[in-house]
C-alpha cells in the first residue's frame, strides 16, 4: 500500500546505516548538558497562534522561557545562560511522527532483503545465501525480512512467479518473505502447506482448502496460489516462527534479546529525524514493554502515545467490545503515571490493501474496501533492455467483488461510540473508500451519540476518499494521518492498483489507464487539499517500516507539497498541500492529535523545549521554485526537553 522514490532508497539506507555506525554524527547522551541556554541569531518558527518568526528563546530546564526578538534574552544572558549562536538556521519545535512502527525501523539480526526491489533471479540468490548463514533442519523456518510487495519481484527466464523462486530456493525448508507493508508476505509451497485450521489442524492452503466448500473458503480472497502471496489474517493461519514485533508475546526471551540489542540505534534514528514525540500506531504488550525498556535506560528521548492494537480479531471481524474496553482500560492506567508514555488512544484495522496482481494467475485482487466492484484487468509484461512493457491485451471485466470492510458497519459505530464515551481517541486505518465512509459513519455516529467531547479521532492512510466523505471528514473536524511520500506518480506501483479501479480497453495506452485526470481514482487518491479546505485536520505519519525503515520528515514534506518524484509529473497537483500546512501537520496538529498541545508541538513560553535546527530553510527552498529540494534537509541539532540529543 506504500510507494516511494526508490531511487532515494539506496541512499537513505547508506544514510541510516553511516549513522548507526557513528559517521560524522553524534549521539549526545541526554544528560550531558540542559544547563540553561539562550539560543540567538536564528530563524525560529515558532508555529504558536500567530505562526510567529522570531529569532531567539531561552530555555531553563526542560522548558522554554522566552521566544521573541534578541533584546528580550538580554536579561537571561546576564544571568549566567549559556549563549548558542543558531547561525541564521531555521528552527522548528520537533516533529512528530502520528503513525509508526517504530521497532520496525532498525533491522535485527534475520535475513533481510533491505526493502530493496529484486527480480526472481536475485530473490532467489539472497534466500540461497541465507540458508546458508542461517542454518537449521529440514522443517525449520527462514524468514526474510523487508521484502517488497509492490516493487520488483520481475520474473525471469528461470522463475515466472515468486512461489517459483523460493519453491527453487529450498524445497524443504518453509520460507517466508515478510512485507515492508505489514499486509502481504510470500511463501514457498512448504510453507503453504503448513496452514492451520482454527483447531490447530494442519491443513495447508490449496485448491480444495480455498474452495467455495473448503475449510479455508473465508480466506480465498486473502490467498493467491499462483505467486505463493498471502494477505492480513490469512496469514495467521501459517504459523511461521517469526520474531515479528507485532506478533511477539509480552516476555518473549528471544525477542527481547533482539529488539534489545538495537533500541539504542533506534533512539538514535528517531534523534536524527528531528522527531520528538511519535504515536506507536500499533502496540502490543511486547512493544510497550520495549518502550518501558528504553525508559529505564535512558534511550527513550521522545514522547510516546501507544495505540492498544486488537490486529487479529479486527480482521476476522470480532469485536467483543467490552473485552477490548477492559484491555483497553488496563493498559491506559499502567500508563497513567508515565511522564513518557500514555495509551489513550485504540487501533483498529478496517481493511486490507488496494494493490493487486494482474500478472497473477488469475489475478491477484486487491482487498481494501471499495463503494464500486474491482475491474479485473487483462494486462501482459515484456521484458526489454531498459525497463518492463506493459500492454491492455484485452477489455477488463467487472469482478464481483468491491474488497473488505472488517468490522460490519452496525458493530463498528457501537465500538466507536463505546470508546468515545470512556474518553479513548480512536486511530483507524482506512484505504478504500467505502472503508473511509464506514469509518466516518462510525465517528458521526458517536458524536450524535456522546456530543463533541473534543476527542482527536483520527483516520489514518486514506488512499481513497469519495468526495462527500471529504467534506463529512470536514465537518466532524477529524485528524487525518496522510503518508505524504506515497503521493507520486510511479508506474511499477501504480499499475498494481489502477487498473482494478476502472474500466479498461484492448489496446489503450497504460498511462491513459493509469493517470486520466478525469477519472475518479485520479480525483479521489489522497485529497489532501480537499479535505483540508473541508476542514479536516492534518498530521503527518511516515508508517516506518512500511517501504523504507528511515521515517524521514523531510521526504514526506517534499512530496506532500509537490506530490511527485524528483523529475517526474505529479500526481494530481491540485491536491498538494502547501508548506505551512505539512508544518503544522508534523508540530502543532501532531501534537493536538495526541492531546499534548499543552506540553509540546509548538515554541512558546511555558511549554517543553522540543526542537530541532535545520541545515537549510525550508521556505527560503519553496520561495525558490524547488519545494523538491526539501527531501534533502538534515537536522543539525535535535533538543529534547532541554538537552540537545543529537548534533549532526
Amino acid at each position: 500500500m506504500s510507494y516511494m522514490n526508490r531511487k532515494m532508497k539506496g541512499l537513505l539506507l547508506f544514510t541510516l546505516l553511516s549513522s548507526i555506525v557513528g559517521c560524522n554524527q553524534t549521539v549526545v547522551t541526554p544528560f550531558s548538558d540542559g544547563a540553561n541556554a539562550v539560543y540567538v541569531n536564528g530563524r525560529i518558527y515558532t508555529q504558536d497562534t500567530q505562526r510567529r518568526e522570531v529569532e531567539a528563546m531561552a530555555v531553563s530546564g526542560e522548558k522554554i522561557v522566552y521566544a521573541g526578538g534578541r533584546e528580550g534574552v538580554e536579561k537571561f544572558i546576564r544571568q549566567g545562560y549559556q549563549v548558542i549562536d543558531l547561525e541564521s538556521k531555521m528552527v522548528l519545535p520537533g516533529f512528530h511522527d502520528n503513525h509508526i512502527h517504530t521497532m520496525g525501523t532498525v533491522p535485527i539480526d534475520v535475513c533481510d532483503l533491505q526493502g530493496k526491489g529484486v527480480d526472481l533471479d536475485q530473490l532467489a540468490q539472497v534466500v540461497r545465501g541465507c540458508l546458508v548463514r542461517y542454518p537449521a533442519a529440514a522443517g525449520a523456518w527462514l524468514i526474510v525480512d523487508q521484502w517488497t510487495p509492490y516493487a520488483g519481484n520481475n520474473p525471469t527466464a528461470t522463475y515466472k512467479t515468486v512461489r517459483q523462486a523460493l519453491d527453487a530456493a529450498s524445497a524443504v525448508r518453509p520460507i517466508m518473505l515478510f512485507g515492508t507493508d505489514g499486509h502481504a508476505s510470500a511463501y514457498n509451497t512448504a510453507a503453504l502447506d503448513t496452514a492451520q485450521d482454527e483447531q490447530g489442524k494442519v491443513i495447508g492452503f490449496n485448491t480444495n482448502s480455498l474452495s467455495k466448500k473448503g475449510v479455508f473458503a473465508k480466506l480465498a480472497a486473502y490467498v493467491s496460489l499462483d505467486t505463493g502471496v498471502v494477505r492480513d489474517w490469512a496469514r495467521e493461519r501459517i504459523p511461521a516462527a517469526s520474531y515479528d514485533f507485532m506478533t511477539l508475546p509480552k516476555g518473549h526471551v528471544k525477542g527481547n534479546q533482539l529488539y534489545g540489542e538495537i533500541l539504542p540505534s533506534i533512539a538514535h534514528l528517531i534523534a536524527m529525524n528531528g522527531i520528538t514525540s511519535i504515536q506507536d500506531a500499533c502496540a502490543t504488550d511486547f512493544i510497550r514493554d520495549q518502550y518501558v525498556s528504553m525508559q529505564k535506560r535512558g534511550l527513550l528521548n521522545m514522547y510516546v502515545a501507544t495505540a492498544t492494537c486488537f490486529a487479529s480479531e479486527d480482521y476476522s471481524g470480532v469485536v467483543d467490545i467490552p473485552a477490548r474496553l477492559k484491555k483497553a482500560r488496563a493498559v491506559r492506567e499502567e500508563f497513567a503515571g508515565n511522564s513518557l508514555i500514555k495509551a489513550d488512544v485504540v487501533k483498529i484495522f478496517l481493511d486490507g490493501v488496494l494493490e493487486g496482481d494482474p500478472f497473477a494467475t488469475p489475478p491477484f485482487l486487491p482487498t481494501a474496501g471499495m463503494l464500486q466492484n474491482y475491474q479485473i484487468p487483462s494486462l501482459a509484461m515484456q521484458e526489454t533492455d531498459s525497463s518492463p512493457l506493459i500492454t491492455v491485451v484485452d477489455d477488463s471485466k467487472e469482478s464481483n467483488f468491491n474488497g473488505i470492510v472488517n468490522i460490519e458497519a452496525a458493530t463498528l459505530a457501537r465500538y466507536v461510540t463505546a470508546l468515545d464515551a470512556d474518553g479513548f481517541a480512536t486511530h483507524i486505518h482506512s484505504i478504500g473508500d467505502r472503508t473511509a465512509r464506514v469509518a466516518v459513519d462510525a465517528l458521526q455516529a458517536a458524536r450524535e451519540h456522546n456530543g463533541n467531547r473534543g476527542i482527536p479521532h483520527t483516520i489514518a492512510n486514506l488512499q481513497i476518499i469519495h468526495p462527500d466523505d471529504q467534506k463529512r471528514m470536514g465537518m466532524l473536524g477529524l485528524y487525518l494521518t496522510y503518508t505524504y511520500s506515497w503521493m507520486n506518480l510511479e508506474q511499477e506501483y501504480d499499475v498494481l492498483v489502477t487498473p482494478f479501479l476502472q474500466p479498461s480497453k484492448k489496446g489503450q495506452p497504460l498511462a491513459d489507464v493509469l493517470y486520466d485526470p478525469n477519472s475518479y481514482s485520479w480525483n479521489a487518491t489522497y485529497p489532501v487539499a480537499s479535505t483540508y479546505r473541508s476542514g479536516a485536520i492534518l498530521v503527518a505519519g511516515s508508517d516506518a517500516p512500511v517501504d523504507t525503515r528511515d521515517p524521514n520528515p523531510f521526504v514526506n514534506i517534499a512530496s506532500g507539497i509537490t506530490r511527485s518524484l524528483v523529475g517526474q509529473k505529479p500526481y494530481n497537483p491540485s491536491q498538494a498541500a502547501t508548506l505551512e500546512q505539512m508544518l503544522e501537520a508534523y508540530t502543532i496538529n501532531g501534537a493536538r492529535s495526541v492531546r499534548q498541545e499543552h506540553q509540546f508541538g509548538s515554541i512558546e513560553p511555558g511549554k517543553l523545549a522540543n526542537f530541532i535546527v535545520i541545515d537549510r530553510n525550508l521556505f527560503d527552498l519553496v520561495a525558490k521554485g524547488t519545494p523538491e529540494a526539501i527531501a534533502k534537509a538534515k537536522v543539525e541539532r535535535t533538543v529534547f526537553r532541554g538537552r540537545t540529543i543529537f548534533i549532526r
